[in-house]
Order: C-alpha cells, then structure tokens, then sequence
C-alpha cells in the first residue's frame, strides 16, 4: 500500500504542484505479471476545495476531478520526481453519479509507452458496486503537441471576434448551476446562440488550486491544472447548450473523446474557449472545440458529450424519498 488515508476536507499538507484538491485519499498496488496495476479510493465531501461551487444544495463528484485523480495516482506510484500532467483524454464516459459521501474505487492499470508517457486506463465503481466510470488518458512529463504533432494544423491561428451577445456575468450566474469557486467562466466574447460561442476565463493566483503550495517551487508547478481548463471549456459548452432550449433538467458531462493538451497555463493568463455545436439529439449534445492561451493552442476537445438528467437520476436523496 502506498500512502495513508487522509481524512476527507482535512488535507492541509504543503503541496507540491497545482491541483484543484487532494483527489486520492488512499492506494493499493496490485501484483501484476505485466504492465502497472493499482487501486486509487477517493471519497466524495463537500469540504474539499471547489466541491462547495460545484451544484450547490446537491455535492457531486466533477467529472473532471477523477482525470485529476488518476494523475495524482500515478505520479504517486512511480514516485515521480516531477508531476505527471494529462496529456491526452482519449475516451472518458461517466455512467453514474458521484454524490457526497460515495467512495470511488478506481481500478487501474498503466502501460507505459515510451519514455515518460503512459497510458493509463480506469474503471471506477461506487461502494454499492455501481460502476460509474471507464476512461482512457495518456499521461506523462511531456507534451500532447510534442509527442504526437501540433493539435491543429499548421497555419491554423487564434479566432477573430465573432457576433457579441450571449449572456453577462449575471446571465451566467442565472444560467450555470456553479458558483465561486468553481464557476470559471468570467465573460462571454461572441455568442451564436446554438451554433457556437467564444468565452474567456481568467487564471489567478489567488485561486484555490494555488492554495498551500509550498515555498522555493519551480515555476512549471504553477501550471494551470488541465482538469480545470477542460471544466472551463465544459461550462462554456454548457451556456451554448442552453440557448438551443433543448436542456432540461440537470446538465451533466456523460463523455469526452479526443481532448489533447499542449503547452504551460499559468497564472495571468486569460484562456479563450471557442465552442461548437456539432449535433443535438433527443437530451444529449455533442460540442468540439479549441482552447486558446493568447496566439498559443493549448487545448483541442475532440467531443464532449453533454447530458440532461432527471434531478431523480442524479440525487439519489430524492429517489429515496420518493
């Protein structure tokens, strides 16, 4: 076994790189004749940092923290001098709810595909043996745009200004279900109401993923983590999603395809997401798009598939009621 159990919302150890919060309580190694297997548990509390912006009233697991998760995992478990970063989502599909108090399991395995990259695969069950999870990742110390070309093709630059519109900071209030922390989207730039929308996200050091950092650290640790600027963008897709008035109930990612990284975001940057959407059916909706950090991209989303549920099938307290 591999580090202790930390108590939930109780973690205020220096750390070592940016992370939105500590997203492994414990790890179990698992004897394997080949490749890398292990066993990472996190329990779901509304006291870790962001979780309290996150659906207020109603604590859910973001998608996005168990990507986290599993590079926290696997930097832990090699031992790694420097962190991993997520370098590419190759398949990502959430299949239950992560609701407060839940314990996930995470089963995974790793194979390492040369040099400092891995790819990683997990399955994650809740502790009523309900699987809630299954993705894909490659992660490593290297870059998406190094190791397996640029992730838009050369010539491509940064978009024009499109049409203004869309929603103020007040609509985005009114029509996203996240607040302070976890809202992170601060302006919309142009607005297609459902065709396509550009927004921005400002990254500060004074936000939570920066907290406890530890003194004398390299300026790479400060590196924006790459789970929040994918929640960016899925919010972003989110205010797009809703001008089709095809959404109802709770919105929800059920999957991303093909998201590849590139490149440091560190404070001070502004992060330009241009969303677009490819195809709506019945209550689901398939966005792809690009994430800008000045002239740089940083950031392509193959697919992110957003779904809109039944308040009753994502709050298992109301179930019970009923």
């Amino acid at each position: 076994m591999i580090g202790e159990r930390v108590p939930p919302g109780q973690d205020d150890r220096p750390r070592a790189f940016a992370t939105p919060l500590r997203a492994v309580d414990r790890l179990e190694v698992c004897p394997s004749p080949s490749g890398l297997r292990f066993r990472a548990f996190k329990t779901v509390d509304p006291r870790d940092p962001y979780m309290s912006g996150h659906f207020p009233g109603l604590t859910l697991m973001p998608a996005v923290f168990v990507l986290e998760g599993l590079r926290q995992a696997l930097t832990t478990v090699l031992e790694a001098d420097e962190p991993l970063n997520l370098l590419e989502v190759v398949s990502g599909r959430w299949l239950a709810p992560m609701q407060g108090g839940d314990e996930i399991r995470l089963d995974v395995t790793a194979e390492r595909l040369g040099g400092d990259r891995w790819r990683v695969t997990a399955d994650g069950v809740r502790q009523d043996g309900v699987r809630v999870l299954a993705a894909k990742v490659v992660l490593g110390a290297g870059d998406a745009g190094r190791a397996g070309g640029p992730l838009l093709p050369a010539g491509t630059g940064a978009p024009a200004p499109g049409a203004p519109g869309g929603p103020d900071y007040t609509g985005i209030l009114d029509l996203l279900p996240v607040r302070h922390p976890m809202l992170l989207v601060d302006r919309v730039e142009s607005f297609e109401a459902g065709r396509q929308i550009t927004t921005a996200k400002a990254v500060s050091g004074s936000e939570p993923c920066y907290a406890s950092m530890a003194d004398g650290l390299p300026l790479s640790r400060y590196m924006y983590p790459r789970a929040l600027m994918l929640e960016s963008f899925g919010q972003s897709s989110v205010l797009l999603w809703l001008s089709t008035g095809t959404a109802e109930g709770v919105p929800v990612a059920a999957a991303f395809r093909g998201c590849r990284f590139a490149g440091e975001v560190r404070p001070g940057a502004v992060l330009r997401h241009v969303a677009r959407i490819d195809r709506l059916m019945a209550d689901n909706v398939f966005v792809s798009g690009e994430t800008w950090d000045g002239d740089r991209c940083v950031m392509t989303v193959g697919a992110l598939i957003g779904s809109s549920r039944p308040r009753t099938q994502v709050d298992r307290t109301v179930t019970a009621v009923r």
